[in-house]
């Protein structure tokens, strides 16, 4: 299967350029919000679009 490791390939060099560029994360952030909110009634928001992003979604990142 070489479809696998392609996709792979594909996710890990997204990452990296997110990681390199915080506008794009946002970005991509906003897209995964748009796609979540599709699937609800109803939305309320309290802390506005900075509320949402920050306490909805919360990435660590272990130092190693």
């Amino acid at each position: 299967m070489v479809e696998q490791p392609t996709a792979t390939r594909s996710l890990l060099n997204t990452a990296r350029l997110m990681d390199d560029n915080p506008t794009l994360m946002r970005l991509k952030e906003l897209e995964v919000l748009e796609k979540v909110t599709e699937k609800v009634d109803r939305l309320t928001v309290f802390g506005g679009l900075d509320g949402i992003l920050n306490d909805t979604v919360k990435l660590q990142v272990n130092a190693n």
